[in-house]
């Protein structure tokens, strides 16, 4: 049945200016792989089939269509222009879909994210209807004002919250009919589900599920696969002595 589907959408329709390359981000090579086959691929880890709809710069589709065949063949994917900000972004991608199960969102830019943690906010989406992963906040938080510390913030009940988010179709419509002011200046789904007075349940997420923003970024995410590497080596290395 058609409401039993799962549809990921990815945004990745960002320029990525902070990122500061003349290709949007999402289209940056790590090892052979840009950002956004490898973000797709670790969130296309569910036993059912699970579809994606992929938002990317206007002008970037068929070179979105062509890294994907390529790098992700297996993958069911539709890939539309986004719009000028995230949340116009998904609105297309919502748009785009009808009668599904569950509608996942993920960064482009997440290539790391497990797939326990991905069947986790599946699991706790189709049980309340909203889920996202969340990581407690270690630093030290403060407000500033004028280049000067305003105060601190306490950190006890912060946390950071990540992708791929969850929400039963209903329940994000619902939350992107709320004012348009509130949709322009949010920044992920989960607020705009809030400010539609809609409770969101929360999972643990992972300190390796990082978002490429920066350059600088490039490099963490360089030493993630080269510790993943090493504990493949390892565990071989473990078994062929067994």
């Amino acid at each position: 049945m058609a409401r039993d589907r799962i549809v990921c959408i990815v945004a990745g329709a960002g320029r990525g200016k902070r990122f500061g390359k003349e290709i949007p981000k999402s289209f940056f090579t790590i090892e052979g792989q840009t950002l956004l086959a490898r973000s797709i691929k670790s969130v296309d880890v569910l036993d059912e089939p699970l579809e994606f709809v992929v938002l990317v710069p206007p002008g970037w589709e068929e070179k979105a269509k062509e890294k994907l065949a390529a790098e992700v063949p297996g993958a069911n994917c539709r890939v539309l222009a986004g719009g000028s900000s995230r949340q116009q972004s998904v609105s297309i991608g919502l748009n785009e879909i009808k009668d599904v199960r569950l509608v996942l969102i993920h960064d482009a830019c997440r290539p790391f994210v497990s797939p326990d943690l991905v069947r986790k906010v599946v699991e706790t989406g189709l049980e309340f209807g909203a889920a996202v992963p969340v990581l407690q906040v270690t630093e030290t938080l403060a407000r500033i004002r004028d280049e000067r510390l305003e105060g601190i913030v306490p950190r006890e009940r912060v946390v950071g919250i990540q992708t791929p988010q969850a929400f039963d179709l209903e329940i994000l419509r619902k939350a992107y009919n709320t004012a348009e002011e509130k949709i322009r200046t949010a920044t992920d789904e989960s607020s705009l589900v809030l400010a539609a007075d809609l409770p969101v349940r929360v999972v643990e997420g992972e300190k390796w599920n990082i978002k490429v923003t920066f350059r600088e970024d490039i490099e963490v995410a360089l030493s993630f696969l080269t510790a993943k590497k090493l504990e493949l080596t390892k565990s071989e290395k473990e078994m062929s002595e067994e």
